[in-house]
């Protein structure tokens, strides 16, 4: 027999086996011992938490002729018919790859057939949030009220795309990340057995790399170990580090005092020599947020809480308070917003070492500097709003001079009223549309697409956003897409507070263009109509004359 990865020698054959989700193992494990097994479970968390090889032991269990405190026993005809997968009486199904309606009427259909050795035919669905309407449709009646003998088990990383009819027949179990703590545990036991030395930085840098998913960090330790033996080296921190393409605690540490000491030169050669060690840029950008959030944490919570939020040592976490106290609390979030940022454009740019740079250098840039920058980013806003929509309104009085004692007629006064026609949209709708975008940069894709747009009109709540010609066509024919132009029209919807829709166009279409035009001409009637009202009302209506230039 070839060789067998760590992840699958070391799957859990029985609920001992588990770490990390003790609240659910023990239910499942009273269920079995108390005989009531109910007809649907649904199984929810992230990746390499335990969901389905927890399915797997349960069906065994619950078929187990001889069960020991709710654990199959292994020994009995049944338990090695299902070990050896030999039985029909357990059937995992990947939704991912049978998610049509077909596929759950054949289901549907072999529901009816009793289990062969054990007491019950169990269905494992796994990424059972894959299966389209009509499959969920089709399988909806047979979930609530199956054949006795009939147990489901769904197991999905993403419940929140599962209708709520089917979340409402299932007995729900969240399985939680797995504390790194347990994690490293569990590393140390099979390396043991395996006579493999390993250092403890080693495996806390492991634990911290699955993070939480017990099989993650076997396919790491996996990759460690066929480095370690070619090299001739035991598990080092160094070779972790090396595997994953990470930066060491001291290069973070040094890293950051650049940052704080606003040594631009020294955090752009640090990053230079990280990019010549072969480290990956994303990687580094993530090493360097969660460090910036250990900073803040640290700071805010004290040594000993951060300790345990952050699952390292009192020392440590004592050093991350020393570092945190030179810089201030608004900073220490404004550079863990930069590089967030920068995570996000990296996944775009042509030269995601360049983002890297640029954030470095905005995060190094003096209190004095940002709160400059903050003050001409909204004189820049204020000045682009006159620019684009709010009309001007000069009135300029000229009072006379008294007239003599008995004068017939009353001194004029006189008003100008400077009138400029607005160009794109009003700004309430210019907000809106930036407040939807702001929104839109958790979907990295459209936004992608979308943030090349100039808002045109919103006329009757219909957001007609126009793209360059040429550039600008391939965003229009993928925002065109039901999809796309729905989960936008909800974005603005939800900024502005009533219902709208979008639509995207090129720069000079015919239907754009009309819209655009009408749009700025009403906006400029009313706006300029309000203006006047405002002079009529200060100086008299037939005080004023108007002025168009």
């Amino acid at each position: 027999m070839g060789y067998q990865a760590l992840y699958r020698r070391y799957r859990p054959a029985r609920f001992d086996d588990f770490v990390g989700q003790e609240a659910v193992i023990r239910t499942l494990r009273s269920q079995i011992m108390s005989g009531r097994i109910a007809h649907a479970y649904l199984f929810c968390g992230t990746r390499g938490t335990g969901k389905t090889s927890t399915a797997k032991v349960f069906a065994r269990a619950v078929n187990c002729l001889q069960p020991d405190r709710g654990e199959p026993c292994g020994a009995c005809e049944v338990c090695r018919a299902l070990s050896a997968e030999s039985s029909l009486d357990i059937l995992e199904i990947d939704a991912a790859s049978n998610n049509g309606v077909d596929e759950i009427r054949d289901l549907r259909e072999k529901v009816k057939y009793p289990p062969q050795t054990g007491r019950y035919r169990v269905y494992i669905i796994d990424e059972v949030h894959m299966l389209s309407a009509g499959a969920f449709n089709a399988l909806l009646k047979t979930l609530e009220e199956p054949p006795s003998y009939v147990v489901f088990i769904l197991a999905t990383t993403e419940p929140q795309k599962l209708p709520a009819t089917i979340l409402s027949r299932c007995q729900r179990f969240d399985f939680g990340r797995i504390p790194s703590h347990q994690i490293i545990e569990r590393l140390r036991v099979a390396l043991e057995e395996g006579g493999i030395a390993a250092q403890d930085a080693a495996l806390a840098r492991i634990a911290r790399a699955a993070e939480g998913g017990m099989r993650d960090a076997w396919s790491i330790m996996d990759m460690c170990i066929g480095f370690a033996q070619e090299d001739g080296e035991g598990l080092t921190e160094a070779l972790v580090l090396r595997v994953l393409g990470a930066a060491d605690k001291s290069v973070l540490f040094d890293f950051a005092d650049q940052l704080i000491s606003t040594d631009a030169a020294g955090a752009l050669g640090t990053i230079d020599r990280m990019m010549r060690m072969g480290r990956e840029v994303q990687v580094f950008v993530r090493d360097v947020s969660a460090h910036i959030r250990a900073l803040m944490l640290a700071k805010v919570c004290g040594a000993e809480h951060a300790a345990q939020l952050l699952e390292t040592t009192q020392e440590e976490a004592q050093a991350y308070i020393e570092q945190a106290q030179r810089v201030s609390d608004t900073r220490l979030l404004r550079m863990l917003d930069l590089f967030l940022e920068s995570e996000t454009d990296m996944k775009w740019a042509a030269q995601p070492r360049f983002a890297l740079e640029a954030a470095a250098l905005r995060a190094c840039a003096p209190e004095e500097t940002l709160q400059l920058e903050a003050l001409m980013e909204r004189v820049g806003e204020l000045e682009r709003k006159v620019r684009e929509g709010v009309v001007a309104a000069a009135p300029a009085a000229r009072r006379a001079k008294a007239a003599p004692e008995g004068a017939a007629a009353a001194p004029q006064q006189e008003a100008t009223v400077m009138q400029e026609t607005p160009k794109g949209a009003a700004p309430e709708a210019e907000r809106i549309w930036q407040e939807a975008m702001r929104q839109l940069k958790q979907k990295p894709m459209i936004f992608g697409l979308a943030k090349g747009g100039r808002l045109a009109s919103a006329e009757n709540g219909c957001f007609t956003v126009v793209y360059p010609k040429g550039t600008g066509a391939m965003s229009v024919k993928m925002l065109s897409m039901q999809d796309k132009n729905d989960q936008i029209a909800q974005l603005l919807t939800a900024a502005a507070g009533y219902p709208c829709t979008f639509r995207a166009a090129l720069e000079g279409s015919v239907a754009e263009s009309d819209q655009s035009i009408l749009a700025a001409q009403r906006a400029a009637q009313e706006q300029a109509q309000k203006s006047l009202d405002k002079v009529f009302d200060a100086f008299g209506r037939e005080n004023v004359r108007v002025l168009d230039e």
